[in-house]
């Protein structure tokens, strides 16, 4: 007879080979290569600054006061002053608070106070877009080929975004990976009826796929509701819905800040009914409405996803079941954003 103290040690040993042989641990990919937010362009006006924290360390963007934005590392490098405390920017000009040098928007040092500026005073620069009213900036290795985001062709009649800013402890891959699993829509959303229209489609650093669910609706039968998901690289995320005859654009761009620390730039608008300029003017604030009430509904969904980020464990090599969606086609896509593995 097998004692019960045997039986929990060989039980024991089993549950550990398991963990081990799923990697089951808490340490995430490394900072992902490609184009991640640091703000939304209204928050930059001409003449500003702002000081953002990126793969865990500090950047300054600033624009100049014809409208040029440009991203850089924090700080000088004559004598390593902060640009984002006291910093300033002149005309065209960025003026460093320690010693008054100033830099072109290339990153050249033009003014020194002792006379010609030393050749080696040159700005840490780092690649800036501005795509669909936010600050992109680019992380990655110094030899690798940049590539471009690809926004919407279509621009035409969308109202201006309603913003807001998130924090969660999260990874880009793990916020992004949202998209595309699917069996979490009707577990931890409540969503009804979730099935794939065009299955994921990968093509270098872009993904794109359509779903179809009910969102339920009280005293209703729920609002039928149809999303188009583009993908670019893992901070860069639109998710186009139609619903109620409405056409509505979200915005959920997720920006390491730290290890597990993400900042989410989220976004909601809508397309506006008005063609002429009185029937734009009618329909204003019911659009206005709907557009905090999309915004409202994206951060509380957001808001479900948290309880379990907050929580949960990476796991390198998931159990993944049939009903997952493709999460193994989009883990194999998102291998491209992280340095190559020495074999």
């Amino acid at each position: 007879m097998v004692s019960s103290h045997a039986l929990v040690g060989e039980r024991d040993i089993f549950v550990a080979k398991g963990i081990a042989g799923r990697e089951m641990h808490d340490t995430p990919p490394p900072y992902p290569y490609g184009w991640f937010a640091v703000a939304f362009s209204r928050e930059l006006t001409p003449g500003g600054l702002l000081t953002r924290r990126f793969m865990n360390r500090d950047i300054v963007v600033y624009r100049t006061r014809s409208g040029t934005a440009r991203a850089i590392e924090a700080y000088c490098p004559h004598l390593g002053a902060h640009f984002g405390h006291g910093g300033s920017v002149q005309d065209e000009e960025l003026r460093c608070p320690f010693h008054g040098f100033r830099y072109s928007v290339a990153g050249r040092c033009t003014y020194s106070p002792y006379g010609t500026p030393p050749p080696a005073a040159r700005l840490g620069m780092l690649e800036l877009r501005e795509v669909c009213g936010v600050l992109m900036v680019w992380h990655g290795p110094p030899d690798q080929q940049v590539w471009e985001i690809e926004p919407p062709t279509e621009e035409l009649g969308w109202r201006t975004m309603r913003t807001k800013k998130l924090r969660f402890h999260s990874h880009p891959q793990e916020v992004t990976e949202n998209s595309v699993d699917s069996g979490h829509f009707g577990v931890l959303h409540g969503f009804d009826g979730v099935r794939t229209i065009d299955p994921i489609i990968v093509d270098g650093p872009r993904l794109r796929a359509r779903y179809a669910f009910t969102r339920p609706l009280p005293l209703t039968g729920g609002i039928s509701t149809e999303i188009y998901v583009r993908v670019d690289g893992l901070g860069f995320s639109i998710v186009e819905l139609e619903a109620a005859g409405w056409a509505i654009r979200q915005l959920v761009l997720s920006t390491p800040i730290g290890e597990r620390e993400v900042a989410v730039h989220v976004g909601t608008t809508v397309r506006s009914r008005g063609r002429t300029a009185s029937s734009r003017a009618a329909w204003m604030p019911v659009e206005a409405v709907l557009e905090r009430i999309a915004l409202r509904i994206v951060v509380t969904e957001l808001r479900r996803d948290q309880e379990i980020w907050d929580h949960k464990m990476y796991l390198d090599r998931p159990a993944i079941a049939a009903g997952d969606g493709p999460i193994a086609k989009y883990r194999a896509w998102t291998r491209q954003f992280y340095p190559r593995k020495e074999s």
